[in-house]
């Protein structure tokens, strides 16, 4: 539908053109949202029109004579009589098409993110027109096997597209009222949803096609077939699927006041579902590797919810979502040879700080002399095209006229303002699209920042203590790794040092190292032309630190020709401090000048692998370091500065020269910065990650650069909005966003209440879309209350005879027409397929009162009811289903899987329904006699029926062991809590009372506690272990109960 209002300013000219008399009807009256216009003859019930001089979009609900009452979508406050109001001959309709998932939309499929980024504002403004669908994103077109002289028809699937990780195969189908034969198919390619595909020729008429369909929301999609469902809706909420199953297709009411977890249910059905779509009403480049709270690396798109990445401050930063999407991608590279580069997105937000630079000039300005005072500050603009805010720093002056306060006086108060202007650095962050609108100033004065590594590791001690050396030489080992990065090379199966005239000290130090850290290692020394090599290791090889250190090295690249990938290095950021500041060491002494009164130093190197190392190491110790300019094509220069850092790194170089004399006092280790520069590239898929809301948002990369995490949560959603897109699921043993195969409709509390009621039809209709590529989609309406009541305020203004509670006697039918769009069908066309629309439609009755009239038509309709106790929630527990008043109608039709899942279910589930019965009538009789008073085998049923609510029913949603119980899981606690019913009731009756239920609890105490303990078995661990241990306990159930029966 905006869809509805993208399509109406496409289909409806503007009431500023020409147009013909009959075309126009005027405003008569208006109330609120219902609107009658007359002169209206020819209109059609459902019609779209756009009325008024703002051109709202409104609906044709009612025709007396000449006038028709309309419904309008936006608020209609200034309209009057006598506004015009032009028809459009077509129906409220929605675009369909690859871009659906992953969105949130209004009641009239008008996305709110994009109308936020037009806007700028947390309301809807009127009249204004987003796309439902992005018209300018392209997306890679697959055609099927469709070709030139094909006829095709409604339905015919012709072609594919990946829309992302959970919706592979999204299937551009032909529109159902469409056929003729094939004259032009599109070759595979990237194409938008407007751009022609298909082209087919029926009667002599060519009609073209996209990958977008638009349909109007009040008709049903026709289907071949529909189906008796036979495929449970599997939930994981154990008193869902095991006492109260719905079907893929089915029906089902989920009625309950409020905070009895109506939405808890709606989450858990979205996330663990065994649907194939849900409907419910910055980012980087694959590969960018990110690094973990633990130290290690991991490509962004290996990231998992829940894992923690490092934040700046050397702390972890839990990740709560995981963005995906396609965009126009930018390449941030440093400005500097030979340094580092990442991909990101155009909305992804740099991390960056501004110098602050302050200076003053006297200018001419009309004719008046003035001392003027530049600065930089942070300042807000509004971009014309797209009419979104954006921050940036700016350049601003401030002028002190001369003629005023006299040339004197006016630099004096100059000074005084350039004092108080902060000459702080500006931090801020910036959208990799929005740099290039810096003036020159600032660019030239704006750096990222790259942040020291302050988390340590032990994993070069780690990586000797494995090939048998001293975990506690790490350090040496990493001194001689970075010599050896200078003046090392490889002899058959031995290393060796060529270690020059002035640098002899060296020779010692190896000779000393390699004795401390292998003392049976050879180590022999030749000199010659006034050099000496050392070489360690025997001629044979010998010697398990000269392995270590050739492993080490050549994992690093820098003892091979050809460099491989760098993961090495990548630890040693990680690792100890004394570890990676003893490499920096030995590489300055083997390849470094040292200047001790600018406390620099200078590193040369022939490799691009050693000169990456030496920046990236530098730079995790909270070094300066960048690479600079050489004369020599094949000659690389590093530069490093930071004071005490730097310090702290020469002081354990070997070189007396280099050594400095003291260790630093106090050891500092900060960000640095490094100037960047942009460079656009293609649109691409991008990998993001979203941060926990309490962080600050920031996370470093491999290369220590600082980046902004994607998918900030803003002000202009809900609470339920904000929660729901970082819900996850589980896939193939990743987890993936939830929103990937999820569709919101959300109304927001300011739109009118029309809106609210096409909200609904808006879902359904999304949700048969999919359904009609041959998937089980499950529609969620929270809550159909809502809409009802948008009813009952439409008909009230309508002055319709009014019904129970002042809803419209047609409620029952409206609600009756949207149930019965749910269903499993033969999908239209072909290939074959079979889709289905679960519908789930939460009702908030006042009070909880189920007697309330949308909650009784409701479950006239409805198949399955799954009725919410508020004792229930007051007491925590939850899914809070009251399992005497819920029912499900499914229970026959599902007979034949379960007979094939596990015969025994059937029964076991009757059994525990007996037992839960028996429990609510005996609970009755223990408030008048007391529990004493019971038989055994009735205490028995009353010990068993309260595991089973406490233990079995009641779920932790916090908890990764129970949020999900898988149905193989539900089973075996179901039969195990049944058998030991079984067993202990039969031992009662079969001795005649000698054994009571005292002695079974007293003699059977670590059973009981096992049964208990079920819940806490995590189906992580794989069904063939889960069932092992039940089996066990089964196991163990009947040898207690055997020996005490003997």
């Amino acid at each position: 539908m905006a869809g509805a209002l993208e399509n109406a300013a496409r289909d409806i000219r503007h009431l500023d053109e020409d147009a013909n008399e009959s075309e126009f009807g005027y405003v008569f009256s208006v109330s609120g949202p219902v609107v009658v216009a007359e002169k209206m003859t020819g209109s059609a019930m459902y019609e779209l029109v756009r009325v008024g001089h703002e051109a709202l979009v409104g609906e044709v609900i009612r025709i007396e004579g000449d006038k028709a009452t309309l419904q309008v979508y936006e608020e209609t406050a200034g309209l009057t009589v006598g506004d015009p109001v032009l028809k459009s001959g077509k129906p409220l309709s929605v675009e369909l098409g690859p871009g659906l998932s992953s969105n949130i939309f209004d009641g009239i499929q008008r996305p709110l993110k994009a109308i936020q980024e037009v806007s700028q504002s947390i309301y809807i403004p009127r009249g204004i027109d987003t796309p439902a669908l992005d018209k300018k994103l392209e997306w890679q077109f697959e055609p099927a096997s469709t070709k030139v002289g094909d006829h095709i028809t409604g339905g015919d699937v012709f072609g594919s597209v990946f829309e992302n990780s959970l919706l592979r195969n999204h299937n551009i189908m032909l529109p159902p009222s469409a056929r003729g034969t094939v004259t032009y198919i599109a070759p595979s390619g990237k194409y938008t949803v407007s751009d022609v595909v298909l082209e087919t020729e029926f009667e002599g008429v060519k009609t073209k096609h996209t990958m977008m369909q638009v349909w109007p929301v009040r008709l049903p999609r026709p289907v071949s077939e529909k189906l008796a469902a036979d495929h449970p809706l599997l939930t994981g909420q154990r008193v869902l699927d095991a006492l109260f199953p719905c079907v893929q297709g089915g029906t089902t009411a989920i009625p309950g006041a409020f905070g009895c977890g109506k939405t808890v249910i709606s989450q858990s059905l979205s996330k663990y579902s065994n649907s194939d779509f849900i409907v419910y009403v910055g980012c980087f480049a694959k590969g960018t590797q990110v690094l973990m709270a633990d130290g290690a690396t991991r490509s962004i798109e290996n990231v998992q919810i829940g894992e923690h990445v490092l934040g700046e401050d050397g702390l972890p930063r839990q990740v709560i979502a995981l963005p995906r999407g396609t965009e126009t991608m930018y390449k941030v590279s440093e400005d500097a040879s030979g340094g580092f580069t990442f991909t990101c997105n155009a909305t992804h937000k740099l991390v960056v700080q501004t110098d602050q630079c302050v200076s003053k000039s006297v200018e001419v300005v009309d004719g008046d002399a003035q001392t003027a005072v530049s600065f930089f500050a942070l300042d807000s603009a509004i971009d014309v095209a797209s009419k979104r805010k954006i921050q940036l720093v700016g350049l601003k002056r401030h002028l002190f006229s001369h003629s005023r306060h006299g040339a004197a006086e006016a630099a004096r108060l100059a000074d005084v303002f350039a004092a108080s202007v902060s000459k702080d650095a500006i931090h801020w962050t910036v959208e990799a699209r929005d740099v290039e609108r810096m003036c020159n100033e600032v660019r030239s004065a704006t750096y990222q920042r790259y942040a020291p590594v302050l988390i340590e590791r032990a994993a070069l001690a780690a990586a000797a203590a494995e090939a048998g050396l001293d975990s506690t030489q790490a350090s040496s080992i990493a001194y001689l790794m970075g010599l050896w990065a200078g003046i090392g090379n490889e002899s058959g199966s031995r290393v060796e040092y060529t270690v020059n005239a002035i640098k002899q000290p060296l020779v010692e130090r190896i000779a000393s190292l390699v004795g401390c850290i292998e003392p049976d290692c050879a180590v022999s020394i030749r000199s010659s032309s006034g050099r000496a090599t050392v070489a360690v290791g025997g001629i044979d090889g010998s010697g398990n630190f000269t392995s270590v250190l050739r492993r080490l090295t050549s994992e690093m690249g820098i003892a091979d020709a050809t460099p491989v990938e760098p993961t090495m290095m990548l630890q040693l950021c990680t690792d100890e401090f004394g570890v990676r500041e003893q490499f920096l060491a030995g590489l300055a002494d083997a390849a470094g000048e040292i200047d001790q009164h600018l406390q620099t130093a200078t590193i040369t190197t022939n490799s691009a692998v050693v000169r990456d190392s030496a920046i990236a190491l530098a730079r995790s110790l909270g070094i300066h370091a960048i690479a600079m300019e050489s004369n020599s094509a094949d000659q690389y220069i590093v530069r490093l500065s930071s004071g005490s850092a730097l310090g702290s790194v020469l002081n354990k170089c070997a070189l007396p020269r280099n050594k400095t004399s003291s260790r630093p006092a106090k050891l500092e280790r900060l960000a640095n910065k490094f100037a960047f520069a942009l460079e656009e590239l293609p649109a691409d898929d991008y990998y993001g990650i979203t941060l926990s809301e309490d962080s600050d948002h920031r996370f470093v990369l491999a290369n220590m650069t600082v980046v902004h995490n994607c998918g900030e949560r803003g002000n202009e959603m809900s609470e339920v909005l904000m929660d729901f897109p970082q819900l996850t699921t589980e896939v193939d043993g990743r987890q993936e966003p939830i929103m990937q195969r999820t569709t919101l409709v959300a109304n927001t509390s300011n739109m009118p209440v029309a809106a609210r009621e096409a909200s609904i039809y808006t879902g359904i209709t999304v949700s048969e879309y999919f359904r009609d590529q041959g998937k089980n989609v499950a529609m969620i309406a929270d809550s159909t209350s809502r809409w009802a009541e948008a009813l009952r305020e439409i008909s009230g203004r309508l002055a319709e005879m009014p019904a129970d509670s002042g809803y419209p006697a047609y409620l029952g039918a409206r609600l009756a027409s949207f149930y019965e769009r749910a269903g499993k069908v033969r999908c239209l066309g072909g290939p074959e397929r079979f889709g289905s629309v679960s519908v789930v439609g939460a009702v908030s009755p006042p009070g909880g009162d189920f007697s309330d009239p949308v909650t009784s038509a409701t479950l006239g309709i409805v198949q399955v009811f799954w009725g919410l106790d508020k004792k229930l929630a007051q007491r925590k527990h939850f899914p809070s289903v009251n399992w005497s008043l819920s029912y499900s109608k499914y229970v026959n039709a599902l007979e034949p899987y379960y007979e094939r899942k596990d015969p025994e279910f059937v029964s076991l589930r009757t059994k525990c329904k007996e037992i839960l019965q028996a429990e609510d009538d005996l609970s009755e009789i223990v408030q008048l006699v007391g529990k004493s008073a019971l038989a055994e085998t009735d205490k028995i049923t009353l010990e068993i029926a309260q595991i089973i609510k406490d233990d079995f029913l009641q779920q932790n949603g916090y908890s990764n062991y129970d949020r999900y119980c898988p149905f193989y899981k539900t089973t075996w606690m179901l039969r195990n809590l049944i058998g030991f019913h079984k067993h202990a009731t039969h031992a009662v009756e079969s001795t005649s009372g000698q054994i009571t239920w005292a002695k079974i609890r007293d003699n059977m105490g670590d059973i009981i506690y096992r049964l208990s303990s079920m819940k806490f078995e995590d189906p992580a661990d794989g069904e063939n272990a889960l069932a092992e241990r039940y089996q066990q306990l089964q196991s163990d159930i009947e040898e207690k109960f055997r020996s005490l029966s003997d």
